[in-house]
Order: C-alpha cells, then sequence, then structure tokens
C-alpha cells in the first residue's frame, strides 16, 4: 500500500519491488509519504551588528519531506526504514547543510524484545530534551538555545548510528546508542548515549547521558547528564530539568563547566495553548557565563493538522555581548547554529503536517 497524505492506492508493483520480488515470504508493506511545511517572520535584536528581519522555514518545527515504511516478517518481527529530508521553505534548498537526508535516514528491525535502528538518527539525550522542553526545541522558546543537545558539535543527530529501544516494562523504557568515529585510532571521536525513561499515567520522566569523545580536542571529551519530568496537573502540565554538562556544546559555545535549570508550562487555553519557560545557566568555570532566557508562545490550532504559532524569547547575557564565547543567541528549530543571531527574537508563523 502507497499512502500520499490521506490518500492510499494499490501499488502492488512498487510493494514487490520493496518487499523483494518472488518472496515466498514477503508480507503486506506500507510506504508513507509524509512532511511538514512550516514559514514564519521573525525579527531578531540584540546582536552586535544591529537588528534584522527575516522569512524563516521550520520555527516551529523543521520543514521536511519523509518516507516511511515497515514490512511484518511474522513472529512478532518487522522491518522498517525511514528517510527524511529537510526543506528550507523560504529558499527551496536543503536543510542540515544541503544534506539529501540530513533530518533521519535509517533502517531497522522490530522484535518483541526491542527495536534496533541503523544510520543518521536523533541522538538519545536530543529525544529526551524535545520530549521534556514545553517547545519542543522549537520557535524562539527551544531549551537548545542555552542546553546543549548532546551530540557532537551540539548536533542533535549523530551519523553511524546504531540504537537499541527496549519495549516498556511496567512504564520503564531504555535506550541506548553508539556511533563510531570511524577513524584508524581505535574510539577517537566515537559518541555513546543512554537514557532511562519512566511513563505513568500523568507522569513522564527520563534520565539521559551523552559521551561525544574527543569534541574539544584530544582526550577532551564532551560530557552531559539531562534529568526532565513532565506532570500534567489537568489545567496546567510542569516541566522541570535539570541538566549538568562537562564540554557539551551549544553551538558555538562549549560548557566546560555549567549547571543549567529549565522552569516551564503548558496552558491550554480554548483552541490553542500558552507556552512558558525559564531557563537558569550557571556558568561554573572560571569564565562565569552565566545566562539567563525567558520565554512565551502561544499555539493556535486551525485543524488537526494546521496551527497558527507565536513567540517570544530574552536571553540575559552575563558576560559582554560581543564577547564569542558568552554571548547565548535566540534561535528556533531551524536556526540551530546561526551566530548572526541576537539575544532576542519576535516570531510568527504558520505550521501544516501533512
Amino acid at each position: 500500500m502507497f499512502k500520499v497524505g490521506h490518500t492510499t492506492m494499490k501499488r502492488y508493483a512498487f510493494a514487490c519491488l520493496l518487499a523483494g520480488a518472488g518472496s515466498a515470504h514477503a508480507q503486506t508493506t506500507g510506504v508513507t509519504l509524509y512532511g511538514i511545511a512550516d514559514m514564519g517572520f521573525v525579527h531578531e535584536s540584540g546582536a552586535a551588528d544591529g537588528s534584522r528581519n527575516k522569512l524563516t522555514s521550520g520555527m516551529m518545527s523543521g520543514s521536511r519531506l519523509g518516507f516511511r515504511g515497515q514490512e511484518n516478517l511474522g513472529s512478532g518481527l518487522s522491518a522498517f526504514f525511514a528517510l527524511e529530508a529537510g526543506i528550507l521553505m523560504d529558499t527551496g534548498m536543503s536543510g542540515q547543510g544541503g544534506t539529501l537526508f540530513g533530518r533521519q535516514a535509517l533502517v531497522g528491525l522490530g522484535t518483541p524484545y526491542g527495536r534496533l535502528t541503523l544510520g543518521r538518527q536523533y541522538t538519545t539525550l536530543a529525544v529526551a530534551q524535545a520530549e521534556l522542553d514545553p517547545f519542543s526545541t522549537g520557535m524562539a522558546g527551544t531549551s537548545a538555545n542555552l542546553i546543549s543537545a548532546g551530540g557532537r558539535g551540539g548536533s542533535n543527530r549523530f551519523d553511524n548510528a546504531v540504537k537499541y529501544n527496549s519495549p516498556s516494562l511496567h512504564g520503564l523504557e531504555l535506550e541506548a546508542s553508539y556511533a563510531p568515529g570511524e577513524t584508524t585510532n581505535g574510539g577517537q571521536n566515537d559518541q555513546y548515549g543512554a537514557a532511562l525513561g519512566y511513563v505513568r499515567g500523568p507522569l513522564r520522566g527520563k534520565i539521559a547521558y551523552a559521551n561525544a569523545k574527543d569534541a574539544n580536542g584530544p582526550g577532551k571529551d564532551a560530557k552531559e547528564t539531562f534529568l526532565g519530568i513532565r506532570y500534567d496537573f489537568g489545567p496546567v502540565i510542569g516541566y522541570l530539568n535539570y541538566v549538568v554538562s562537562r564540554g557539551a556544546i551549544v553551538p558555538g559555545t562549549p560548557n566546560y563547566k555549567s549547571q543549567d535549570i529549565l522552569v516551564g508550562a503548558v496552558v491550554p487555553i480554548g483552541q490553542g495553548r500558552l507556552i512558558l519557560s525559564y531557563i537558569n545557566k550557571n556558568d561554573r568555570s572560571a569564565d562565569n557565563f552565566d545566562a539567563q532566557q525567558y520565554a512565551i508562545g502561544y499555539v493556535y490550532s486551525l485543524s488537526r493538522r494546521t496551527s497558527l504559532y507565536t513567540s517570544y524569547a530574552y536571553i540575559d547575557n552575563k558576560a559582554s555581548n560581543t564577547s564569542p564565547t558568552g554571548f547565548y543567541r535566540v534561535w528556533n528549530a531551524n536556526d540551530i547554529g546561526n551566530m548572526t543571531a541576537g539575544n532576542r527574537a519576535f516570531s510568527v508563523g504558520i505550521n501544516h503536517q501533512f
């Protein structure tokens, strides 16, 4: 079966091609085309060279076009894949530095004992961060402005990755990952990740760890430990994150020794939701590059698949704004790593899922 949006058409020849033509063991194969088109306006200020206005793609969540599929192999086994390309809606170019399937490119096997995936994937810590950030690492209030995603260079993805996800056991879920550096010097540039999550009723919590070997030079690893909790009180959903970094990188800014605390909330209002977040970065290194972020946002659902959104964030940098290491910037889901951004940003946009 081949799905395009919500329309399903029988494509037997295509299914046979995917499953292996002539295979007596092939079961039903489903392939889905999906994506997100996200576009809006952002006003940035506080940069050393002044303010700017931009039309930007993917502020709430990165614009993308993807393909995913699954084949039932019987006896509780299944094979699946995902190919996901980032798209810059403002220019039509590819995201993630021009990589064709820069968002995800993986193949995996599902079993009664868990899932094993191989390829370009999200880091284990980045998954925990997105789940437990009230902004879901999007819009101007993304926690990624001050808190690293745990990957090399602050990236929320890693190449050459092997990842295992356990089935839920009384609400407990385990994730472990490894990405070899693929160098002749054994272990150099390797990346490791592990997470233990718990879901029970209104409570979701997760502790995650990341280690990017040699991320700050030979023998200088980037390590990060993340603890996050989300609790649905009914009228409001509360969030609390505590993060310890030792060399983990917010793009352009290594956190050689810092502790971060996030407190946030999501408040349903009519057909939308109000989002609030506060982050305190306590830099415990000799440089003492402390920072605080204040953020507010609102998402209004026009339908199940289309939303309007707006957000504002301000970062109070305790170090000089001209310092290349002390100036934290306000980004969004797509502009992470844009070193020309300032410490304030207002955005408004539309997000459509298909």
